[in-house]
């Protein structure tokens, strides 16, 4: 038996569960929907048998230890002028690494003490709904705004997971059993979220990922006129429907949460210089070229306001 709880405090992971690799029907079903609906998320991989069987994956598939690493948004006080931003997820360090870096260090641990077990890590990049795997670990909920909320974290939390061949009881843990106490039922009665996105992605039908503004900052394509004014200020993510939440801590109004950029400064950015002051954030995933293109985007929306 492998001693998990003393691996989290070793390791200092903020919180960690496990749960089963049964097969994920309720995923199954909410694909099929969206797929009928025409907002299947972008980026889903569509072999749903393999979104939904991790046995596909892995032979004999028997568990997942699913980790959550919270964040604490950075904020800075509204400027008027030429001024973009970078939501909190993709302006820090790449939680990529960070989680990645984790989930390696608990892998080494895991097969030193468990050399015959077998342990896939996965930090944004697995063929399974992470937050419905973090969700069936009992770790947290799914809420309106599509995203999952930890008790302890709200949204402002990543997720791991490494898929094992080995049970949950094999690790003296067994997934946790969310009680009701009101906590999670304040969305049912907050609107906020909806009523604020700027894209209107979030419906009673459901997230539509395409209206997202999150979305149309990673677009390589060009954006309809509707789209490009959707974004706002936003450059790279966006971080609204969090923001304004009452399940997360409260921002100031004056505030924004995230990275301010410089405009004029991005645009004029080199090669090199971009690479010193974005490699280290996901926000570099799609590259120069796209963020100054959302900068020219973010330009026009704020100069057509003044």
């Amino acid at each position: 038996m492998v001693d998990l709880h003393g691996l989290a405090e070793k390791l200092k992971i903020d919180d960690m569960a496990v749960c089963g690799a049964e097969k994920f029907s309720e995923v199954e079903a909410i694909l099929k929907k969206d797929m009928k609906l025409g907002i299947l998320p972008p980026f889903t991989d569509l072999d749903i048998r393999k979104r939904v069987c991790p046995e596909e994956t892995l032979a004999g598939a028997a568990g997942f230890i699913v980790i959550l690493e919270h964040y604490t948004p950075e904020t800075y006080k509204k400027r008027t002028g030429l001024y973009g931003n970078i939501s909190p997820a993709a302006s820090g360090e790449d939680y990529h690494r960070t989680v990645g870096k984790k989930l390696n260090r608990l892998v080494e641990e895991l097969m030193a003490a468990d050399p015959e077990g077998t342990y896939l890590a996965y930090v944004d990049n697995s063929p399974f709904s992470e937050k419905h795997v973090a969700i069936r670990a009992g770790l947290g909920r799914l809420m309106h705004n599509g995203l999952f909320y930890s008790r302890k974290f709200g949204s402002r939390c990543y997720i791991g997971l490494i898929l094992t061949d080995r049970n949950p009881e094999f690790f003296g843990m067994a997934p946790r059993k969310d009680h009701e106490d009101g906590w999670f039922d304040r969305c049912r009665t907050c609107s906020a979220c909806e009523h604020l996105c700027p894209g209107g992605a979030i419906t009673a039908e459901g997230m539509n990922s395409y209206r997202c503004v999150s979305y149309l900052t990673q677009k390589k394509e060009g954006l309809t006129p509707e789209e490009a004014k959707n974004m706002g200020t936003q450059i790279y993510g966006c971080d609204i429907c969090q923001k304004v939440c009452p399940l997360n801590p409260p921002i100031p109004p004056e505030y924004e949460t995230g990275r301010e950029v410089d405009l004029e400064e991005l645009l004029a950015m080199s090669n090199r210089q971009f690479k010193a002051a974005y490699q280290h954030t996901a926000a570099a995933w799609r590259g120069k070229k796209q963020l100054q293109k959302n900068a020219e985007i973010v330009k026009r929306n704020i100069m057509e306001k003044q």
